[in-house]
């Protein structure tokens, strides 16, 4: 029997919103895309879709600690007061560590 992992906790019902900028792409001297620049805000964009869909478990180390980032910067704009962690582990069912 294989163990189901839980999913990470999503961040609300947010649609994905399209692009602001178009990308450029940076092609090597074959032709073949290398790179994609985006603006700051849709890279922002990209990293919460990523949170909010992609196995968090096979996102290599630096995306984690960027969508950490992006999310961290969310938390701190958002208004409130701020829950203890204890207690929003225990809304969720998360045993706490």
């Amino acid at each position: 029997m294989t163990e189901q992992r839980k999913p990470r906790p999503k961040r609300g019902n947010v649609p994905y919103a399209p692009v602001t900028l178009p990308p450029r792409f940076v092609s090597d001297a074959t032709g073949r895309a290398v790179e994609v620049v985006l603006s700051y805000s849709d890279y922002q964009e990209l990293l919460r879709l990523l949170a909010r869909h992609a196995d968090w478990e096979t996102l290599p180390p630096h995306l984690q600690d960027a969508i950490d980032n992006v999310l961290a910067d969310d938390a701190l704009a958002e208004d409130g007061t701020p829950i203890p962690l204890g207690q929003s582990l225990a809304e969720t069912g998360e045993p706490a560590s």
